[in-house]
């Protein structure tokens, strides 16, 4: 019941408009290829905008959301206990709730139609749930470790760079899936504070096939198919680590 209805998608994607008509339920021979390359050909741009929020605002989120993981398990400073459940408040507040304040805040700061009003909030709110998953992960790193390592002369961020890093490396890669899938997925937020040319890859998808293109329905699944296609192929790659960094983190809560 689930794969049907993607098994239709992917088929028509390869159809004319006739053959839709009088065959969507089944596959048919040949194979039009052209609609996939019209397809890349409408949503290349926006694919491009959202590997770039992508890559620059999740990296910079895992940067800040290790390094106050690792604030919060290895070091000791005053009022910790207090910020870290001060993090975690905020995990409870829905994105819906400051979708107001914060467009308000971006137009005023000048960020209106600037592709970095998708890339902060990464590096803000985006990096809470990563805090809460690393800190349990880190949290299981034995001390001794460090302590060694403090013994020869690393100081706090050697440690963070050369022990705590590389130990988490399998969540670090399960927390990049979640958060790509996370910034393909979302359209709402392109939609308030951007204009339609810097669109990321769903604010686009919805702009195109609610209007000129809802027609012509093989060109609308061969353009689904294309904007899946980088997501499919990075989940394929990675199960393996995506898997490994869930159960870890199971396990060690």
């Amino acid at each position: 019941i689930m794969l049907y209805p993607l098994a239709m998608a992917l088929w028509n994607g390869f159809k004319s408009q006739a053959e839709y008509d009088v065959s969507k339920w089944y596959p048919t021979l040949p194979l039009k290829i052209f609609n996939v390359i019209n397809g890349f050909k409408l949503v290349a741009d926006y694919i491009y905008n959202t590997i770039l929020v992508a890559v620059i605002g999740i990296g910079g989120s895992l940067f800040i959301a290790s390094l106050a993981s690792y604030a919060f398990v290895k070091t000791n400073f005053p009022g910790k206990t207090f910020f870290f459940y001060f993090v975690m408040i905020l995990m409870m507040v829905p994105g819906v709730m400051t979708l107001v304040p914060q467009s308000i805040l971006y137009n005023t700061i000048g960020l209106y139609n600037n592709i970095f009003a998708l890339i902060i909030p990464l590096w803000t709110g985006g990096c809470v749930g990563s805090v809460f998953l690393l800190n349990m992960f880190m949290n299981s790193l034995p001390d001794e470790i460090f302590d060694a390592a403090h013994v020869d002369g690393a100081n706090m961020f050697v440690c963070y760079f050369r022990i705590a890093l590389p130990l988490t490396m399998s969540i670090l890669c399960t927390i990049v899936i979640m958060q790509i899938i996370g910034v393909w997925n979302d359209y709402l937020w392109p939609t308030i504070i951007l204009k339609p040319e810097k669109y990321t890859i769903s604010a686009g998808l919805l702009l195109l096939f609610s209007s000129e293109y809802t027609a012509d329905m093989p060109m609308m699944f061969a353009t689904y198919l294309v904007s899946s296609l980088p997501i499919i192929i990075l989940f394929i790659f990675s199960n393996k680590f995506y898997i490994q960094g869930l159960l870890g983190a199971a396990i060690k809560m």
